[in-house]
């Protein structure tokens, strides 16, 4: 029987089944040749607007799913959408845009590529979906990594959403009103004064006061202030 043929096995091929075997025994894994490449599975979306195509690398929202021939199909739109209790997540477009109601495929991650609204950025800054834009602009929910040169105000992200400490503006921050806050540098020993700032809200009937320090959290896709005492 010819080696192509089905069911005929090559010393090689039982060589690397017996490995398989012992390695399955002892709990490890057998040779790096030997292992199989992880695919992720493709993140299916639908283009839920009638109106706007999606551009390559498009910060995208989830509102909702649908299943089309069998495969069910998260159906985005531009961000950004209140019409739930919650903020959907958001996802970015794929290489390839998606038409209007048209279907197509989400980047899996963990690093993205999208689409810079303006303005150049600090390795480090963070970002986030920009209201009536598929672009991205300053914000809680992403942390920018670099330019990348495929095309035009392409950059790299990554997902983060771990608070900050910052320095309220000279007016503060009036009850149940946002205002512009300056984030507080790292450095070896205590936070130094920093220069990136971010617009934050205060959800409370009690003023934030003039450059009072506060810790920055992402909620719903905004930051929230809360003073230090």
């Amino acid at each position: 029987m010819a080696e192509t043929e089905i069911g005929a096995f090559t010393p090689a091929d039982a060589l690397r089944i017996w490995k398989a075997v012992l390695a399955f025994e002892r709990g490890i894994t057998v040779d790096s040749s030997d292992e199989r490449r992880f695919v992720p599975a493709p993140i299916y979306c639908k283009n839920r607007s009638t109106t706007l195509e999606i551009p390559a690398y498009g910060c995208m929202q989830v509102v909702g799913t649908e299943e089309i021939g069998g495969q069910n199909y998260l159906i985005v739109d531009r961000p950004f959408d209140y019409s739930d209790s919650v903020m959907g997540p958001f996802l970015f477009n794929s290489p390839t845009a998606i038409e209007t109601e048209g279907l197509g495929v989400a980047q899996n991650g963990p690093v993205f590529r999208a689409i810079k609204d303006t303005g150049t950025f600090t390795v480090g800054t963070r970002l986030n979906p920009t209201v009536d834009s598929f672009k991205l602009s300053k914000g809680p929910l992403f942390v920018y990594l670099g330019e990348d040169d495929v095309d035009t105000d392409i950059i790299k992200v990554e997902r983060c959403e771990t608070p900050l400490l910052a320095i309220a503006g000279g007016s503060g921050i009036s009850a149940n009103s946002s205002g512009e806050v300056t984030a507080k540098q790292p450095a070896s020993g205590n936070w130094t004064a920093g220069t990136i700032t971010y617009t934050a809200w205060n959800p409370t009937g009690v003023a934030i006061s003039s450059n009072a320090l506060c810790l920055i959290y992402p909620v719903d896709a905004k930051w929230v202030a809360l003073e230090l005492c």
